[in-house]
């Protein structure tokens, strides 16, 4: 089986050290005003000028391009259309941060692997934002552990205004030359999948079975979609020809973590719900 115009509020002046002032501009969540060196750019693997936000379906394949001009750390973040933050993690791009080689590009995901990051996100304006550093950051207090630990790890904030007050702080102490920002954007988009049959999500396991002409992906995001409205999100998502799976959790008094599996048979779906005790 296989792994997968921005319109921002203006915020106020945030302090980053006593040398300058980090600052929210409507291209970007958290952008230095000083000059520096050191510069970061992330794109999709369809941004072009003509096309500075392209659309993605389910069943495309999606991938991050981030490139810095010299030796730094790299942060990939991204920003539903839900307001919920993800720290991207893959082929070195974590939170302990990937320390990217000058003039190198870094890819999520991995070469070779199946964007099944289309599979986790809700449908609506995405964006992905760069964070590159001369120094590695601590981004502990941002991002939540789970067991169900996967290439997507839920960020401690809401929304882009979240993302750049958390930012400001980690950036904080960092000589203001020492650390840059891009971003860029996409838009999720898929028809409408009515009248599919509820799967109980309180039950420690639920399965439900029919037939309908849809596409695999179709029916996951379906179902995927379910558990977001009931505050789960994904942490690690796989998908093959026939089988797709994903692991959701949802926090609260007590952290729940619940597994999705779709698998397709001809034009016979199953769907299968597996909660964690």
């Amino acid at each position: 089986m296989k792994s997968f115009k921005v319109h921002i509020p203006m915020l106020a002046l945030m302090a980053i050290g006593s040398a300058a002032h980090a600052q929210v501009s409507a291209q970007s969540i958290i952008v230095n005003p000083v000059a520096t060196g050191l510069k970061v750019t992330v794109r999709t693997n369809r941004t072009t000028p003509a096309q500075p936000s392209p659309s993605f379906a389910p069943s495309d394949h999606l991938e991050f391009y981030t490139r810095v001009n010299a030796d730094a750390y790299v942060y990939l973040f991204n920003v539903d259309a839900r307001g919920h933050v993800s720290l991207l993690a893959s082929n070195g791009l974590q939170a302990a941060g990937a320390f990217v080689k000058a003039n190198t590009t870094r890819v999520f995901p991995e070469k070779g692997k199946a964007s099944t990051f289309l599979l986790t996100l809700p449908q609506g304006l995405n964006q992905v934002f760069a964070l590159a550093s001369l120094l590695p950051l601590n981004l502990g207090a941002l991002t939540e552990r789970t067991a169900a630990q996967g290439d997507m790890t839920p960020v401690n904030v809401q929304g882009r205004a979240g993302l750049a007050q958390a930012l400001n702080q980690v950036v904080k102490p960092l000589k203001a030359q020492s650390w840059t920002t891009d971003t860029s954007s996409y838009t999720i988009t898929r028809p409408a999948l009515n009248g599919l049959p509820a799967v109980d999500v309180n039950a420690l396991k639920a399965q439900v079975s029919f037939k309908r002409q849809a596409r695999l992906s179709e029916v996951y995001v379906t179902y995927a979609d379910r558990l977001r409205a009931e505050g789960y999100l994904v942490t690690d998502a796989r998908y093959g020809e026939r089988e797709a799976k994903g692991v959701f959790v949802r926090k609260g008094a007590q952290l729940r973590q619940v597994t999705l599996e779709v698998t397709q048979r001809g034009d016979t779906f199953f769907v299968k719900l597996a909660r964690q005790k």
